[in-house]
């Protein structure tokens, strides 16, 4: 029972609130006296966004005046502000200077949780209170559910309020240094368990989700620095989860903004590449992978815009490690062998089509009617295999190129044949320039 007393307070409907709100607005204006009851329930029509009585003339201050004597109306006030609380709100400010003054002028046993919590983190301070407690859930010893239980936080009602909104906004501003410290990987899973408690996203509206992802992804937006792989993993999962891949779903990820989506697509695309070797030496030679893999992975260095989507065979889509690196981002692949698989890659004005076997390398301008075009969940061979450009010949390597539009055999690996006419095709076409330094394995 005592516990339970702790708990946060059930608001009023809105038909009994509308109701207070003219009353109190009536009595402010005539000068009366107001109801005991009212004022008890006017901290919920404080910082409302129609009408805010916050914003009537002696309403605050009859409110404060009630809840040194009541103890059911300064834990309504708490309750209130906590869940309306704002930084852009100068009455939500001087309110929480008020509180930590009730706070001490009234030691009363039923306060001591909120007592405790000002004492600890200046909680009603409302620019340190929510950076100090998002230090203590990034930095603190215990899990994030602890600390936030601690500090009453463990209620539904007061986990997604407004005081919770600016911990995230201050934990995510934190993010960026410790995400690139000593204690990376416990950090990060300390601020993913906060984000996303039991696997849900705390604020999941879409300037909630930007932030999470600008934020997430801040760190690296200068292309200068990679992540560490584990870091990388945990990151692109998250993402993955809660706005979906920024390929197939790039509404969700209007707001994180270009820098932050780029980003993201470019690790999707290595993930892709990784994917596609991986499978291919499984059911390959590695005379047949190679030298391919060196070659594309150069092109993405080169050109962090490389998007990249697989179609898979039967035998390779049903792969459980496929299924694992790429969270179903790849197509099903018909009408070829089961074990065979096909990298598809955007560069700049360009598609080409990469066999993991048995297959020529194809490439079309991207607004070809017959060009394949990524992000479908199936292909056929027949669609993969379609005339496209002439791949150029390259007298610097002995490349003879491939003029029939009909594809380029991966001939003289070891002596940058295709290479040499694959890279001579870039070079004009995309104005992506590579070397034997750039691609060889």
């Amino acid at each position: 029972m005592l516990n339970a007393s702790e708990a946060a307070i059930a608001l009023p409907t809105e038909a009994v609130l509308e109701i207070i709100r003219r009353r109190l607005v009536n009595t402010s204006a005539d000068g009366g006296q107001y109801l005991r009851s009212d004022l008890r329930a006017a901290v919920w029509l404080l910082w409302t966004n129609r009408q805010p009585l916050s914003e009537v003339p002696g309403i605050v201050d009859a409110v404060l005046s009630q809840a040194y004597r009541s103890n059911a109306t300064a834990r309504a006030l708490i309750e209130a502000w906590l869940s309306a609380f704002s930084r852009n709100d100068a009455s939500v400010l001087r309110t929480g200077y008020s509180i930590r003054q009730l706070l001490i002028g009234r030691p009363n046993p039923r306060l001591d949780l909120w007592r405790n919590a000002d004492q600890r983190v200046e909680l009603f301070d409302a620019t340190e209170g929510p950076r100090k407690l998002a230090s203590k859930i990034v930095e603190g010893s215990g899990p994030p559910a602890e600390i936030l239980a601690t500090f009453g936080f463990d209620d539904p009602l007061r986990a997604s309020g407004g005081y919770m909104r600016a911990v995230q906004h201050e934990l995510l501003a934190q993010a960026s240094g410790v995400l690139i410290g000593p204690d990376a990987d416990e950090s990060l899973k300390r601020i993913l368990s906060f984000l996303a408690p039991n696997g849900t996203a705390r604020f999941a509206e879409p300037m909630s989700r930007g932030e999470m992802a600008r934020s997430l992804l801040r760190p690296w937006l200068d292309g200068e620095n990679e992540p560490e792989e584990s870091i990388r993993f945990e990151i692109q999962d998250f993402l993955l989860d809660h706005l979906d891949d920024p390929r197939m779903r790039p509404e969700r990820w209007q707001e994180a903004g270009e820098q932050a989506t780029n980003l993201m697509r470019r690790w999707l695309t290595r993930a892709s590449l990784r994917a596609f070797f991986s499978l291919i030496s499984d059911h390959a030679l590695d005379t047949h992978w190679r030298y391919r893999e060196a070659f594309w992975s150069a092109c993405l260095e080169k050109d962090s815009t490389v998007e990249a989507w697989l179609a898979l065979g039967s035998r390779i889509h049903a792969s459980a490690r496929a299924v694992e690196d790429l969270k179903g981002a790849y197509a099903r692949l018909d009408g070829a062998s089961g074990d065979q698989a096909v990298l598809l890659l955007r560069v700049k004005n360009l598609i080409f089509c990469e066999w993991s076997h048995n297959g020529k390398l194809r490439a079309w301008p991207a607004d070809w009617s017959n060009a394949p075009r990524l992000q479908r969940k199936r292909y056929t061979r027949a669609e993969l295999t379609g005339k496209g450009l002439p791949f150029p010949p390259n007298a610097s390597f002995g490349s003879n190129g491939s003029a029939d539009g009909m594809g380029l055999s991966h001939v003289g690996s070891d002596r940058n044949r295709w290479q040499g006419s694959a890279a001579e095709l870039l070079a004009r076409r995309a104005q992506i320039v590579l070397a034997p330094n750039d691609w060889r394995p």
